[in-house]
């Protein structure tokens, strides 16, 4: 029997595209070890926001992520997501 515990998580539209495409190419197994893999990176990383944006814009340069525009996009749908979640 497994210890991990199960968490529900809701995504804009526009990441899921982004993680199911990399599942598609077969870069990770699922969607749920996407999920995993992208906390444990996080939480390898994270300083500050700012030094978080900053390095996330120098890896998107050099693995030819969506452009800047893009990813101000997604992220505009992430904090659009999450205004709604907070005001409900």
């Amino acid at each position: 029997m497994s210890t991990a515990e199960k968490v529900s998580v809701r995504f804009p539209p526009g990441l899921m595209r982004e993680i199911d495409k990399l599942v598609e190419r077969g870069e990770f197994s699922s969607r749920s070890e996407f999920i995993k893999e992208a906390v444990r990176f996080f939480l390898l990383h994270y300083e500050s926001p700012k030094e978080l944006w900053e390095e996330y814009k120098l890896l998107a340069r050099s693995r030819k992520l969506p452009s800047e525009e893009e990813i101000e996009k997604l992220l505009e749908e992430v904090d659009e997501e999450w205004k709604r979640s907070r005001s409900s």
